[in-house]
Formats: C-alpha cells, sequence, structure tokens
C-alpha cells in the first residue's frame, strides 16, 4: 500500500472541543490609558476622547491576523468624570465627564468604535471619596441639613494616622472632617442613604445608558470605617456585594474590579463581592523575581493565587499609574523588560498593560512623571500633539516611540505584540490551570498552562546562558512516536519522542529569553491505510473550490474537519447521504482532511488546494 508521507502538525489531540465563554474578561489582553496623556485630537496638548478614537486600531483594528496591533479587548480609562484635578480622582460630578476630553457624544462614538474593533471598556469609579469641591461637600461645610450627613464630621476626632500614618482628619468651620488620602477628597459617609443611592444612580447611568463594560473601583478597600478598623471591614465587603448584584441587573455581563492593595489573603475576602481584584503581591513578586534574577518569588505568589482566587480571577500587571515605570525600576534593561513581559502575559489572570510600557516609557515618582504623554514617533511632541503638551515628554522618546519599534523585530513593542498574540490564540493561556514545571535550573520560572492540552512557559530571569535545562512532560494526550514541541513564540520546533508516559526535554534559554512551548504531535506515515478509510474517495486532489466525498460502502452521515499545517481548524462540515461536496472556504496550500463517523472510524486524507 501507498504510505502518505505527509508532515501535519496536529495541536495536542484531533479532537478539539469548543469552550464557552465562562467570563468574558478573561479571553482578552487588557490595557491602562490615561486618557490626558494618550493622543491629542484638537491641538490644546490634552489628550482627548476623539484622541483615543483615533487611535482605537493601534490597539485593536477589528482584523484578523493582523500584526500591526496588540490585540487588546478591554481598555481601563483612568478617572474621566469631571474634576478639577490634571489626575481625575477627585471628582465634582459622577453624572458628567471632563470637558478637556470632550463631549458625551464623543465618548459615546468612542465607545461604539471601541465595540465595534472587540474592544470593551470600562471606567474608573471613584466611590470612596470625592473633591472638596463637589457641590455636595461645599453644602456638608456649610451644615446644610441635607448635605452634612453626606461626609464624616466631629468637633473631637479621635486620635490616631491612617494605614501609612497620614492626617485623616482634617480642620474646617469649627469642625473636622474625615478624608483619608488628603484633604482634597473627603471621604464619602455610605451609613447615609443618600450617598449610597446616589452613587448607585451614577452607575446604573454609565452602565445602562451610556453603555460601558463595568468599572475599576479606586480604593475599594476603605468604603467603611469603624474605629480603628479603616479598611476591609465588613460592611464594605457587603457593599459591594450589593453593588456588584445591582450592576449585574442593570448589564448582566459588567465586569467590576477592585483597587485592593493588600495581601493575597485579604483579596479573598472580596470573592463573591467582586468580579476580580488586582494582585499587587504577583505584580510585585514578579518585578522582584525578574530584577534579582531569581524566579523563587513569582513561583510562591502564583501558589498563592493559585490556593486562594476562583481560577483566573484576578488582575495581573507589573506597574501601575501609582508605581514607578518598568523602565525606570530595570534600569533601561531590555532583556528584564521582556522577561517580566513574558511573566505577566502568560501568568493567570487578565493582564493588564499600563500604556506605554509595551515601549518602555520611563517615569519615577512623582506622579505626574509617571503618567507623562505616550510617545508615536521620534518627531515633534513625540506625536502626541501639535500644541504645547500638558506635561514635558520623556527624554527617552526619540528611541522609544511606537513607530520605531514597529519597525524593529527584536523590539519591546514587537515582543509584547508577540505574546498577547500568543495568548489570544491559546485557551490554556487565557483560562487554563497552572501548575509548578520542576526542572535541573530552579532559577529559570517554569509551569505549565492547562486546559485539556497544556503549554509550557519557561522564562529566565537572568543575565546568563542557560544550557542544559531538563524536564519531563507529562501531556493529557501522550502519542506513539516521534511528535514535535513547537515554541510558540519564535515558531521554532524540535522533535521529541516519549519514554514511557512522558516528554523528556532538554533545552537553553540565552540571558532573560522566553519561550512557550506546545506539544504537536507528528502524523509522518500511514494514515489512510485501513480498510475503511480506502472505501472513502476525496477528489479532485489538488481541488479547488469543492471536494467531493464518494463513500463506497459506509452510508452513515460523516464529519469533515480540515486543518492547516499549523494544526488549526480552519473548516468543519457535516456531510449527509452517499456522496456530497464540499465548498472550500481556505486559501491555496496543504491541508488535512479528518473523516469520522458516528461510530468512532476515523480517515485522514490528504488535501491540495490550489
Amino acid at each position: 500500500m501507498k504510505k502518505l508521507i505527509l508532515l501535519l502538525l496536529l495541536s495536542g489531540s484531533l479532537n478539539f472541543k469548543v469552550y464557552s465563554q465562562v467570563k468574558w474578561w478573561n479571553n482578552v489582553t487588557a490595557y491602562e490609558v490615561f486618557v490626558r496623556s494618550f493622543y491629542d485630537s484638537n491641538g490644546d496638548g490634552i489628550g482627548d476622547f476623539n484622541g483615543l478614537n483615533q487611535k482605537l486600531s493601534y490597539l485593536n483594528d477589528g482584523l484578523a491576523n493582523n500584526k500591526e496591533d496588540l490585540g487588546i479587548g478591554l481598555v481601563w480609562l483612568m478617572p474621566i468624570n469631571a474634576s478639577p484635578s490634571y489626575h481625575g480622582y477627585d471628582v465634582t460630578n459622577y453624572l458628567t465627564l471632563n470637558p478637556q476630553f470632550g463631549s458625551l457624544n464623543e465618548f459615546k462614538d468612542l465607545l461604539n468604535q471601541a465595540h465595534s474593533r472587540g474592544i470593551k471598556v470600562i471606567m474608573d469609579f471613584v466611590m470612596n471619596h470625592s473633591s472638596n469641591q463637589h457641590p455636595w461637600f461645599i453644602k456638608s461645610a456649610a451644615n446644610d441639613s441635607f448635605y452634612r450627613n453626606f461626609y464624616r464630621w466631629n468637633t473631637s476626632p479621635p486620635s490616631g494616622t491612617g494605614p501609612w500614618g497620614q492626617q485623616i482628619w482634617h480642620p474646617k468651620n469649627g469642625s473636622n472632617y474625615y478624608a483619608l488620602f488628603w484633604s482634597g477628597m473627603p471621604d464619602l459617609n455610605y451609613e447615609y442613604k443618600p450617598v449610597k443611592d446616589s452613587l448607585f444612580a451614577a452607575a446604573k447611568y454609565w452602565l445602562k445608558d451610556i453603555g460601558v463594560d463595568g468599572f475599576r473601583l479606586d480604593a475599594a478597600m476603605y468604603i467603611y470605617e469603624e474605629g480603628t478598623v479603616l479598611k476591609n471591614h465588613p460592611k464594605t465587603i457587603e457593599f459591594w456585594r450589593e453593588f456588584n448584584d445591582s450592576c449585574k441587573s442593570w448589564n448582566h455581563s459588567s465586569l467590576l474590579i477592585g483597587e485592593v492593595w493588600d495581601t493575597p489573603q485579604t483579596l479573598a475576602l472580596y470573592k463573591g463581592a467582586l468580579d476580580m481584584c488586582f494582585d499587587f503581591g504577583l505584580s510585585d513578586a514578579t518585578m522582584y523575581g525578574i530584577k534579582s534574577g531569581n524566579a523563587n518569588s513569582i513561583r510562591l505568589a502564583m501558589e498563592d493565587g493559585k490556593q486562594i482566587f476562583d481560577t483566573n480571577q484576578y488582575g495581573g500587571f507589573l506597574t501601575n499609574h501609582d508605581q514607578n515605570r518598568v523602565f525606570d525600576i530595570f534600569s533601561g534593561n531590555l532583556g528584564m523588560m521582556k522577561a517580566a513581559a513574558s511573566a505577566m502575559l502568560t501568568q493567570g489572570g487578565v493582564p493588564f498593560v499600563y500604556y506605554g510600557e509595551e515601549i518602555g516609557m520611563k517615569g519615577a515618582k512623582p506622579d505626574e512623571n509617571i503618567r507623562r504623554p505616550m510617545q508615536w514617533n521620534n518627531g515633534t511632541n513625540a506625536g502626541f500633539s501639535t500644541g504645547n503638551p500638558w506635561r514635558a515628554l520623556n527624554s527617552n522618546y526619540t528611541n522609544y516611540n511606537v513607530s520605531t519599534e514597529k519597525a524593529d523585530p527584536n523590539s519591546l513593542w514587537n515582543h509584547y505584540r508577540k505574546l498577547i498574540e500568543v495568548r489570544n490564540e491559546n485557551l490554556s493561556l487565557q483560562k487554563g490551570n497552572h501548575s509548578n514545571l520542576i526542572t535541573t535550573h530552579t532559577e529559570v520560572l517554569s509551569y505549565y498552562r492547562s486546559l485539556e492540552s497544556e503549554v509550557i512557559v519557561l522564562v529566565n530571569p537572568t543575565g546568563l546562558m542557560k544550557t542544559d535545562i531538563q524536564f519531563n512532560w507529562v501531556p493529557s494526550n501522550l502519542t506513539k512516536g516521534s511528535n514535535l514541541v513547537v515554541d510558540l513564540l519564535n515558531d521554532s520546533s524540535f522533535s521529541v519522542i516519549p519514554k514511557q508516559d512522558y516528554y523528556p526535554i532538554k533545552i537553553n534559554l540565552g540571558p532573560y529569553q522566553s519561550r512557550v512551548l506546545k506539544l504537536r504531535f507528528a502524523i509522518l506515515e500511514g494514515i489512510g491505510e485501513n480498510g475503511w478509510a480506502n472505501s472513502i474517495q476525496l477528489y479532485p486532489n489538488p481541488a479547488r473550490n469543492l471536494v467531493h466525498i464518494n463513500r463506497l460502502q459506509n452510508q452513515s452521515d460523516l464529519a469533515f474537519e480540515l486543518y492547516n499545517l499549523q494544526g488549526e481548524l480552519v473548516q468543519t462540515e457535516k456531510i449527509e447521504g452517499s456522496q456530497n461536496e464540499v465548498k472550500l472556504m481556505v486559501a491555496s496550500g496543504i491541508y488535512l482532511v479528518k473523516l469520522s463517523d458516528l461510530s468512532g472510524q476515523v480517515s485522514y486524507k490528504k488535501l491540495l488546494v490550489d
């Protein structure tokens, strides 16, 4: 019999399953945007909604297989409500937008354009405190009978300071008001029902009437205080549970992610109250592990998260708008920045990229310097604005900018883009479980991500070459004969032969190099050499627009599956009757046809499409 000499790469198993979307946010990579600094459309030096709208295609243009966008599926907008400050965390009206950013209609257009590209949008919702210029506070300070209790007042406040030693009671008009963060942001009093009603109504407006997809909740652990308990009060947890239930009634798929800057054990208190919280512990551990050149801290933090959180229901990140940027923490070391990105974008949870991290923007305290204008090119004002930017640009923008880095295949931007692409194309990285992988090099970060089939992630956190890294891969589907391990980051592969129930692997990692490995088994010969398969004819071959299936004996319905050379399922059809035709919807190339009937018999046939 003629043997079919064909190398086809099929991911893990030929039995693909379609997974329902349990949580949409686990399908996406998120991106944090400071609107003021992203892109200025009108030349006033301040970023705006129209500017972000014009740059949406940079994040995700909605086209498949495009290498020019980042592949982002969720955008978190830092505060966009009316505010007297550049940062926006002191709100003066929860129902209006900052006019410097644009009109409500321009914001609605931004939402529509984002949604048309498959991008969800959440907004920062600052519920713990308002501005001291909010009309509510002005009336409260004036002892208005209705608004007085919108805030906490005390003529003889208790002694003591806040969680980081700060003053928390501030004098005004013969009394003192409670403001945890600073005097310009007095805390709202949720013991007073009109406060809760007002903020719930504002949330309903943005979710139901305007159409945002959820909220990032600032200072989420400080809603209620009692005595010396200033954070994570049981009333706070119950408050968020009630708020979450209400938000789901207004928009059943809305996302609530909280800023709970505390230990993972404390974050566990918010399970069932918020959809997710940001995992600051994992962020710190990742940055420390890469900087120290030892992955133990990352490994331990990932295990903590596995034990504490519901599977993948937490937000991952490297740094955000309150922390020194990655570039400064690593002193501009490109290898470290790439290694940190590799770890963050392959860990569990939902990864959040702070704008500009993908190009290596500088930034160290004070906060304004962490939020400088985005660096689009090496021209005037880095392409951010035709006017005078609200804040001076970073000094490194001529080399670290989107345009320059897109053109360099070895740039940080292209590393981020490839990582996000790999994550978007592999359910194991989006929704899979995590388990540590033991290798002969303990300083190397190594772990499985699995959802029936597995990927293995290895990150070298050191500036040294690591040779002969050995480990045993025990896959969920073990096949006989020579098989392939593919590195999804650089599209290379190598052959492996199983020993008993595992594959022995030996690889090298360059300084700060990362590898994301996936097992694909190779069909080398002998496919289609059984009696049932020979009773099925596939013609013409080569084919162009149509292929015919003729069954000489078996008359049951057939499942027709077509795979490309990357092992991807590209077309499925149901074949009924004794003879049928299938309209091909693929480009020219070599494919593998898998035919199976209800009894479980399977045949594989090579098909050339010209």
